[in-house]
């Protein structure tokens, strides 16, 4: 399929590559909406910024280090099936790429891509304890996300592109021209999060807010904005280490009880409470399924408290 170049930045973005798989995984779940893999880094945190409606008005931290991050991609069933990476980098102009791959061996893939851009130093008043913000620290924006994934049977489905400069969503069917693609805008506060949504939880992990509303999107195929809720669980002692889990699904606004929420399925990512390292997380592969757990290496379910 052609690169669509409009509305958008290509000369900054590398639309990655997708293995094709060999042989089949199934789950036991099919999912109105999918999740976008991403894989934590160290120390980061969400800031809140009054912007234009062409960007979005979630900022992020920047990662002291940039380091690529190992995960184990386990099934249902507990049993190890694949691996999964991040890894950040930096242009010559100082934008930073986001690149994670999560692959279940002979099950499928799910590739995606952000392009963060550096706005400022942050001062410890943005939102960040002395004890957490250095000199050094830089406000990143997100300018672009792609993600796009196959199925067990090599078939792929539809590119998504989040355009946060332009406002808009947009879907590229697999194997045809851009033409074909589908559009939705954005909202004029623009709160979409789909690649770094570990960096999203940050304020809850710190314990700084108790709930935070944000919204996906997904192609079903056609892109769909889906509004979500995050809530942070009770912390509990695994191994001698304090973890902290957050649990997200959809949200049905501040009249509905989030346990209402509970109803439909709900997805978790894993922290350690006292550095607010990536540990974790459980979302679908893609939108049809099937749903995985991805464990930071070094680590097993049991050490996070999935048994």
């Amino acid at each position: 399929m052609p690169e669509p170049n409009h509305r958008q930045s290509p000369s900054r973005f590398r639309r990655p590559g997708i293995r094709d798989p060999q042989g089949k995984i199934t789950g036991r779940r099919s999912y109105s909406f999918g999740g976008i893999v991403s894989i934590s880094t160290l120390g980061l945190s969400l800031l809140l910024a009054a912007t234009s409606q062409a960007e979005s008005t979630l900022l992020l931290l920047a990662p002291r280090a940039l380091e690529t991050i190992g995960a184990t991609t386990f099934d249902e069933l507990g049993n190890a099936v694949g691996q999964s990476f991040l890894e950040f980098s930096t242009d010559e102009d100082g934008i930073r790429r986001m690149t994670v791959s999560m692959a279940i061996e002979g099950g499928g893939a799910n590739i995606s891509e952000a392009i963060l851009t550096p706005i400022s130093t942050v001062p410890v008043s943005a939102g960040a304890t002395p004890a957490d913000t250095d000199a050094g620290d830089v406000a990143l924006r997100l300018i672009e996300e792609r993600s796009q994934a196959t199925n067990a049977d090599g078939v792929s489905f539809p590119l998504l592109v989040i355009d946060h400069q332009s406002g808009r969503v947009s879907c590229y069917p697999a194997n045809e021209t851009p033409s074909a693609a589908q559009h939705v805008d954005i909202p004029a506060e623009d709160r979409v999060v789909n690649v770094p949504m570990q960096l999203l939880f940050m304020p809850l992990v710190r314990k700084e807010i108790d709930s935070l509303r944000f919204q996906i999107a997904v192609c079903a195929p056609g892109p769909v904005l889906h509004h979500m809720i995050a809530v942070r669980a009770p912390t509990i002692l695994r191994e001698g280490r304090e973890v902290i889990e957050i649990e997200y699904g959809p949200d049905f606004g501040t009249a509905v009880a989030w346990l209402a929420s509970r109803l439909l399925p709900s997805f978790s990512f894993w922290f350690d409470a006292e550095d607010g390292d990536y540990l974790g997380h459980r979302m679908p592969l893609h939108r049809k399924g099937p749903e995985v757990l991805l464990v930071r290496n070094g680590l097993t379910p049991t050490d996070i408290g999935v048994d």
